[in-house]
């Protein structure tokens, strides 16, 4: 039973968010009520009519004064509620779909709260994928179930008060094959509940490789390599597993149901055999027919009145995935802490330690400060731990050792998403989405001039703008052709350059760029930096690259090598250090340039 307290919860959130639900589910139940009562008492009636006319039916007019007005009341009360039942039925309709809307929007908005090193954690993701897929269904199922079950037991209270009266045993064998029932469906629903949860995983991966075989971004390696036939035997073992996690469950589950089914089948032949026995010793026939009519309907009452409250118990199992992503709290994300309002002044690293989960040092003992409107380069060989600088520089993560500090401030003393809006950064591996260019840029709406010369200005510091004004629709192309005929599709270097752009209009004071030309020619590179370097001006800096490019004007270098620093200086500085890693590996790079190779 401690899984139904999701259900409350469930309900809870529902008539916060749609108090009228309740008023709409009264109305509901009043009709439900009528609708079953009244066919017992119309058939009664119409029998003891008869019965006692001797069936001695004369004329129309005679039919009508004996049972025909009573069957036209009866039959207009009955399509009357369900009429109104059918209007109640469309109203929660609307509530329905708003509240879907409302627990998939407030699904997303939990990623806002949750620390970024949960999307690197398996299980997390299972249960994130389920919970998106169906948290939404399975909260308002588990919520409206208790109000069904509600009308269930009034439905099933006005039926039982009438066979009662005839003899209890009837009411005591129905309530007896509905706790049997009860248990055998409890035991269904966390067999169903266990197969669900051991076919998330396997579900993901198999998802993943549909999803590759269709996005466009794969056909190049799909059409021109074996990675299919990898793809396809993955999906087969997949597949393969599936099949062996349901077998191992589907043997229980149809055992379990056929002996609830078997159950549930004596119900009604068993409470009539009862009904009748004690009703024929009085020979009241109208008796008969109508206990007869209400015995069939609490028959189907108990079963529904079982798998209402089994049916509850699955969706509050589901409905717990939801409740516990929303229930959690990160220690980064979604913390209040002190805002971040005075600008950007300067930042200093302080011996700092990081590592991952496997406890392996990816940075080790760094300091370094970077002062307002400097210009600052982190450099080295990929795997040194400069991307990891930057998840620290976001407070994606927080410092093993050591602490980070904004104008004197320590990092964990400040409220993240605040802190971002002054630090921000532009990885090497962009998200397009399918949008207009600008909304590409702005991550927002363009809706003024003043937004649409913002889009610009970014897009020439990117070094972008030449090739977007040239198309037909300039900043309000669509980008991407998957929804759109017209819209453009950017190249791996162009992608870099709108990642810069939409870096540059976010206005960060510090504007980390992380490896922004990995996928741009040295002519295009030397450009784009020449463009960042001269409009931004007045920003603070940060290029973070393997590549030397933009290390000639920058303030002051630091070279990394196996997360520590090695050497530190401005360019010339470090040029003349002998046989130093920095000379060496500038040097390098340039005669590759010389001879027209571009160095990745």
């Amino acid at each position: 039973m401690k899984s139904f307290k999701y259900s409350f919860k469930s309900l809870i959130m529902l008539v916060k968010r749609y108090p009228v639900y309740l008023l709409i589910e009264a109305v509901s139940l009043v009709c439900g009520i009528v609708s079953t009562v009244v066919p017992v008492y119309l058939i009664r009636d119409v029998v003891n009519t008869f019965t006692e006319s001797s069936f001695q039916i004369q004329s129309v007019g005679h039919f009508m004064d004996l049972v025909g007005y009573k069957i036209l009341i009866y039959v207009g009360i009955e399509l009357g509620a369900v009429l109104i039942s059918l209007l109640m039925d469309f109203l929660k309709s609307y509530i329905e779909r708003g509240f879907y809307v409302y627990v998939a929007t407030s699904l997303f908005k939990k990623l806002d709260s949750i620390d970024y090193e949960f999307h690197e954690n398996a299980s997390f993701l299972d249960n994130y994928t389920r919970a998106l897929e169906n948290g939404d269904q399975n909260i308002y199922n588990a919520a409206t179930g208790q109000v069904q079950l509600i009308k269930i037991i009034f439905q099933s209270a006005s039926l039982l008060a009438i066979v009662f009266t005839i003899n209890y045993l009837a009411i005591v064998y129905a309530i007896a094959i509905g706790i049997i029932y009860y248990f055998i469906r409890i035991r269904v629903n966390k067999l169903n509940f266990e197969h669900r949860s051991a076919a998330m995983p396997l579900n993901r991966k198999r998802n993943y490789i549909s999803r590759v075989m269709y996005v466009k971004e794969s056909m190049a390696d799909i059409k021109t390599t074996d990675i299919s036939d990898v793809l396809l035997e993955n999906h087969k073992n997949q597949s393969d597993e599936l099949l062996a996690v349901a077998k191992g469950y589907l043997k229980k589950q149809t055992l379990f149901q056929i002996l609830g089914t078997l159950a549930m089948t004596s119900a009604y032949p068993v409470i009539i055999g009862i009904v009748a026995y004690f009703v024929l010793e009085t020979k009241d026939l109208g008796s008969l027919a109508s206990l007869t009519l209400a015995a069939s309907s609490l028959s189907n009452l108990i079963s529904r009145f079982v798998n209402q409250i089994t049916t509850i118990q699955n969706y509050s199992l589901e409905a717990k995935v939801s409740f516990d992503l929303l229930d959690m709290s990160g220690k980064i994300e979604g913390v209040k802490k002190q805002e971040v309002e005075e600008n950007f002044k300067k930042l200093e690293i302080k011996n700092i330690e990081f590592a991952y989960v496997d406890d392996r040092k990816i940075l080790n003992d760094i300091s370094l400060y970077i002062n307002k409107g400097e210009k600052i380069a982190i450099v080295g060989e990929n795997g040194a731990g400069k991307t990891t600088l930057v998840k620290l520089l976001l407070r994606l993560y927080d410092v093993n050792k050591g602490e980070i500090l904004y104008n004197d401030v320590p990092y964990t003393n400040l409220t993240p998403l605040s802190l971002r809006k002054k630090v921000g950064a532009v990885f090497q591996q962009p998200e397009v989405y399918s949008v207009t260019v600008a909304e590409n840029v702005l991550l927002r709406k363009c809706e003024t001039k003043e937004d649409e010369d913002l889009v610009i200005e970014a897009l020439k510091f990117s070094d972008l703008y030449d090739y977007v004004a040239t198309l037909e629709d300039g900043i309000h192309t669509m980008v991407t052709r998957e929804f759109h005929r017209r819209g453009t599709i950017f190249s791996g270097g162009q992608t870099q350059k709108l990642a810069v752009a939409r870096g540059y209009a976010q206005n960060y004071e510090l504007f980390v760029l992380d490896e922004p030309s990995s996928a741009l020619d040295p002519i295009a590179e030397t450009k784009m930096y020449h463009n960042m370097l001269e409009l931004g001006r007045n920003k603070t800096l940060i290029f973070i690259s393997h590549r030397l490019s933009a290390t000639v004007n920058v303030d002051r270098i630091y070279l990394f090598e196996k997360g520590k620093i090695v050497e530190q200086g401005s360019h010339e500085e470090l040029m003349k250090i002998p046989n130093g890693k920095y000379k060496e590996m500038f040097d390098s790079q340039s005669e590759k340039y010389l001879r027209g190779e571009n160095h990745a």
